[in-house]
């Protein structure tokens, strides 16, 4: 599925235009690389979300989310990995 619609329907931003905004301002990173809104992610890869002077956040894809998913569903679709460094 698209970076971009994952991130969104996941809920880890709240509009499409966010995500590809994010993306293509090089804050989304996809196994290591730097992303692109229709870039395809698989359950498996890795992705690191840059925030402003904060350690990058490193989700881990555990399934496609075709549509939005229910608030308090998102564990489901990704797990937030390390968190100290």
């Amino acid at each position: 599925m698209r970076l971009d619609l994952f991130l969104k329907n996941t809920r880890l931003v709240k509009r499409r235009s966010s995500a590809k905004a994010a993306v293509l301002g090089g804050a989304v990173l996809v196994n290591g690389h730097p992303g692109k809104p229709g870039k395809e992610v698989r359950a498996g890869d890795l992705l690191s979300i840059l925030e402003e002077e904060e350690a990058p956040v490193r989700i881990r894809v555990l399934r496609e989310a075709l549509r939005p998913v229910p608030k308090g569903e998102e564990g489901d679709f990704f797990a937030v990995e390390g968190g100290e460094s």
